[in-house]
């Protein structure tokens, strides 16, 4: 088995085992709940972004969830009007997912081999996968792959230079007893993600920072003081967070990437 096969059944069972405190997280979700925790505060600026960029669906727009996970995001774009259908590797994910989402095509898969024929959707939607898979450029192909010409794929990634310090974190967390997750996991520049898009046969690609500032770091270190903080701070991570040069300081990206003709 290789290192990357490796990497991503870790990375499956991990998820497998935190299906229903996802479920909890997103249920408990909503834009007045923002400032209660970082999770909360990192998917509301999220979803700013997939509001711009996924507007109300036309007839029969057809739309993959790649890593849907609990089927929150499938969910909503239902709701929205998309024909929506989904993927992801754990099985206990997807359990809540179907619930969620009565009617929906959803499968189990691998990200690295889409089990959808060519130029299928008109939008695919990836949400915290990338950061999983040891080399993304194979989920990136597929996600090429079908998607229709014109097409618009929505994923994050995370960044290499992030102001939280989460990838030195990461490295070190297998040292460091206590909560923090011993998965390993993958870190990328805004460049490096903008041509392995262009491999893949996207153009033009767009890399975007969601949201900014060491917000992680007082969650952890001062948890009482954080909604005030996440209240003051939010116009400036607003101000700051998608600017140039910034942006690959911030603590999530959202490539926006439109499949070539």
């Amino acid at each position: 088995m290789t290192d990357t096969e490796t990497q991503k059944q870790l990375a499956v069972a991990v998820h497998s085992d935190q299906a229903d405190l996802f479920a909890a997280r997103y249920t408990a979700r909503d834009d007045r709940a923002r400032f209660r925790d970082c999770f909360n505060y990192s998917r509301a600026h999220l979803d700013r972004f997939l509001a711009r960029y996924l507007p109300a669906a036309g007839k029969g727009a057809r739309l993959l969830d790649v890593g849907c996970g609990t089927g929150h995001h499938l969910a909503e774009l239902r709701a929205r009007g998309y024909d929506a259908a989904g993927v992801d590797g754990s099985a206990e994910m997807l359990e809540h997912a179907r619930t969620l989402n009565p009617g929906a095509e959803i499968r189990q898969a691998d990200v690295e081999a889409l089990p959808f024929a060519n130029a299928s959707f008109d939008y695919v939607l990836c949400v915290e996968v990338l950061r999983y898979l040891p080399d993304p450029r194979a989920c990136v192909r597929e996600m090429a792959r079908v998607l229709k010409p014109g097409g618009v794929c929505l994923t994050t990634a995370s960044p290499l230079l992030s102001l939280n310090g989460y990838p030195v974190v990461n490295r070190l967390a297998r040292f460091i007893p206590g909560r923090l997750t011993r998965l390993k996991q993958f870190f990328t520049t805004a460049r490096r993600a903008r041509r392995q898009f262009w491999a893949a046969g996207f153009d033009p690609v767009e890399v975007h920072g969601v949201y900014f500032g060491p917000v992680n770091w007082v969650e952890r270190l001062a948890r009482p003081v954080l909604p005030r903080f996440l209240k003051i701070w939010e116009p400036l991570d607003r101000a700051l967070a998608d600017r140039p040069v910034l942006r690959e300081l911030s603590n999530m990206f959202l490539v926006r990437a439109v499949r070539a003709g």
